[in-house]
C-alpha cells in the first residue's frame, strides 16, 4: 500500500495533560496495592506546588507494592505504568510527586514519581547490550541519597533498549522509560566499546544514561490506520469509531475513549477513503521512542474486543519540533491475503512418541491417554483447557503414535487467518488442566501455504517442540537440465515469484505462483515448498514479493 507525500493534519480535540508547572497547589493522590486500588481520590498527598508527598504505612518490610499518583481521576495518572516501591524496615514508603517539566536533562521529562530509598534496595541494568537474561548484568552501586550508578562498556555502537531492575528477577521492581514497570528505556552509543554511566535516582523518580538528555522536542503526531481489510471482512462498519490508545493517554478502554480518529479522505494525498487518522501532541527527547500504542474500534462485529491482535506499535519523535506523520498502519497488521480466501480444510499432525506432561512428568501412554488440539482458529478463539471444550485428535495410522485432526477455516472470517497459532494437550488420569504441552503462551505457529485445492496438511509437529514457521522466503535455484532451471521457494497466499533479465528493468510478477493458485511442490519442516522448472535463457533474476 502506498501513499503520496502530501501531509494533511486533521486536528481533533485530544491533548496530553499540560507539562508546565502549575501556578497554584492542586490536590494529587496516591492509589495502589496498599489500599486495594481504591478510588483515585481516596488518599491525598500533601505539599505543592512543586513537590507533593505521602507516606504509606502498615506494609510488610522488604515487600514490593505497585502504585500511581493521580489527579483525583483515572484519566491522568503517573507514571503511565505502575511504579513498584520497596517498603523499608518499618513497612513504610515515602512517595514523592513532581508535577511539571524540570528541564534538567534527566528522564522522564515530566510528572516524576519517586520514593525514599528503603535502605534494602539494589538494582542492575539489563538490556539489549547484555543480551537481557543471557549475559552478565551491570550491577549498580548505591552512592547515597537513593542514587545508584554503574559504568558499563557497551561493545557495539547502536541504539539499545534496557531497564533497571531488582537483580535476578522481573517479579520485584523494574524501571523503564517512564520510571514505571512498562516500556523499555533506551540509549544510543556512537562508538564501539563506549563506556556509559547509568544513574538511577529513587527519591526524585528519574534516571539518566550517559550525558544529560538534549532539550525536548514537541511533535504533532499524526496517527493513521487503514480499515479497508476490516471493512471487507465485516469486522468494521464505516461510521463506527476508531481510536488510538497507548502510553500517551494511559491506555483507555477500547471503543469508548482515547484519541478518536476521523475518516477524512484522502489521507496524505492518496485515494484510499478507508483511512482514519488524528493528531496528538507528544513531547520528549529528540529521536527517542516515547510511546507504545495500538488501534481499537467499537464496532460490535470486531474480534478481540475491538483491539488489534498484533503487537504494540511505537512512536519515535523527530530530531526537531514539527509534525510527525506516522506511516499508515493496516489494522492488526493484516491484509486480505492473510485470511483464507476460500474455505480450506487444514490437517494437524502431532507425534506423541516420548511426549511428557510439563506438570508432573507423565509420559504419554498410547493405550490409555488422549490427545487434544486448541488454537486461535476455533470459533470465539482459544477454548478452555478441558476435554469438553477441546478437539480430540485421532490416532492415524492406528497403532502409531501419530495423531491427526482436520479443521475447516471458513473463508474470510475472524478464524481464518493463514498464520495459525495452536497447541496440543494430553489427557490422562487425574489431570485437570490440559495445557500441559509447554508453558503458557508458548504455542506452535504455522502457515497455510497453499489453498488452491481447498485442503492443506501442516508439517508434522512433535509434542513439546513449539515450532514457529517463517512467513515466506528460502528462494533457491539450481540447474535442472533440459533447458530449465529449478526454482523453489517457501510461499503462501499473497506471495508471488517475480522474474527479470535486468535488475534495472521492471520485474514481471507471476500471479500464478501465489499460494492461492499454486499446487506443485514438496513438503518440509516449514510446510509446503513451491517448485517450478523455469525456462533457462541468458541471465535471469528471481525474487519473492508479498502483495497484500
Amino acid at each position: 500500500m502506498t501513499t503520496s507525500t502530501k501531509i494533511i493534519v486533521w486536528s481533533i480535540a485530544a491533548t496530553l495533560t499540560a507539562l508546565a508547572p502549575t501556578s497554584q497547589a492542586q490536590p494529587y493522590y496516591v492509589a495502589g496495592d496498599y489500599n486495594g486500588w481504591a478510588n483515585p481520590s481516596a488518599t491525598a498527598m500533601t505539599g505543592g506546588p512543586s513537590q507533593y508527598d505521602y507516606t504509606i504505612t502498615g506494609q510488610t518490610a522488604g515487600n514490593f507494592g505497585g502504585l500511581k499518583v493521580t489527579d483525583g481521576t483515572w484519566n491522568n495518572t503517573w507514571p503511565g505504568n505502575n511504579l513498584m516501591v520497596q517498603y523499608n524496615a518499618s513497612g513504610s514508603a515515602v512517595i514523592h510527586y513532581y508535577p511539571g517539566s524540570p528541564g534538567d536533562g534527566w528522564l522522564p521529562l515530566a510528572h516524576r514519581v519517586g520514593y525514599d530509598d528503603p535502605g534494602n534496595a539494589s538494582f542492575e541494568v539489563i538490556g539489549d547490550f547484555t543480551s537481557w537474561n543471557s549475559d552478565p548484568k551491570a550491577q549498580m552501586t548505591g552512592v547515597g541519597n537513593g542514587v545508584y550508578t554503574v559504568t558499563y562498556v557497551v561493545p557495539t555502537a547502536g541504539t539499545y533498549g534496557f531497564k533497571f531492575r531488582t537483580p535476578g528477577t522481573w517479579s520485584d521492581a523494574n524501571i523503564g522509560s517512564d520510571f514505571g514497570g512498562g516500556g523499555n528505556a533506551s540509549l544510543t552509543t556512537a562508538t564501539n566499546n563506549q563506556p556509559v554511566l547509568f544513574q538511577l535516582d529513587l527519591p526524585n523518580g528519574r534516571w539518566i544514561a550517559g550525558s544529560p538528555a538534549p532539550p525536548p522536542v514537541t511533535n504533532q503526531v499524526v496517527f493513521a490506520v487503514d480499515m479497508t481489510v476490516q471493512i471487507e471482512l465485516g469486522f468494521f462498519t464505516p461510521g463506527s469509531y476508531v481510536y488510538a490508545a497507548g502510553d500517551f493517554n494511559n491506555w483507555p478502554n477500547p471503543g469508548t475513549t482515547g484519541l478518536a480518529l476521523t475518516n477524512y479522505p484522502p489521507y496524505n494525498g492518496g485515494s484510499n477513503t478507508n483511512i482514519y487518522y488524528g493528531t496528538n501532541t507528544l513531547i520528549g527527547v529528540p529521536n527517542s521512542a516515547v510511546a507504545s500504542f495500538k488501534f481499537n474500534n467499537n464496532d460490535v462485529a470486531a474480534p478481540n474486543a475491538g483491539w488489534e491482535t498484533s503487537g504494540n506499535r511505537s512512536v519515535s519523535l523527530l530530531a526537531t519540533n514539527g509534525t510527525l506523520l506516522l506511516p499508515v498502519g493496516l489494522f492488526s497488521d493484516v491484509g486480505l491475503s492473510d485470511y483464507a480466501a476460500t474455505d480450506v480444510a487444514v490437517t494437524f499432525i502431532v507425534n506423541m512418541t516420548n511426549a511428557v506432561s510439563r506438570f508432573d512428568g507423565h509420559v504419554f501412554d498410547p493405550q490409555n491417554d488422549q490427545v487434544y488440539l486448541n488454537g486461535g482458529f476455533l470459533p470465539g478463539g482459544w477454548a478452555a483447557w478441558n476435554p469438553i471444550s477441546l478437539l480430540q485428535m485421532q490416532n492415524d495410522p492406528i497403532g502409531s503414535q501419530l495423531y491427526t485432526y482436520t479443521v475447516t477455516l471458513p473463508a474470510r472470517s475472524a478464524n481464518s487467518l493463514i498464520r495459525i497459532d495452536y497447541k496440543y494437550g494430553m489427557g490422562y488420569g487425574g489431570v485437570t488442566n490440559y495445557d500441559n504441552e509447554a508453558v503458557a503462551y508458548s504455542d506452535h505457529f504455522r502457515y497455510v501455504r497453499a489453498t488452491a485445492t481447498g485442503a492443506y496438511t501442516n508439517a508434522m509437529d512433535t509434542f513439546g517442540d513449539q515450532y514457529t514457521e517463517p512467513s515466506f522466503g528460502q528462494l533457491t535455484s539450481a540447474a535442472s537440465g533440459a533447458g530449465t532451471v529449478a526454482i523453489s521457494w517457501l510461499g503462501r497466499p499473497g506471495v508471488q515469484l517475480q522474474v527479470t533479465t535486468n535488475l534495472a528493468a521492471t520485474w514481471q510478477s507471476l500471479a500464478e505462483t501465489d499460494g492461492t493458485n499454486w499446487t506443485t511442490g514438496t513438503s518440509s519442516t516449514n510446510g509446503f515448498v513451491s517448485q517450478t522448472n523455469w525456462p533457462a535463457s541468458g541471465v535471469q533474476f528471481f525474487r519473492l514479493i508479498q502483495a497484500w
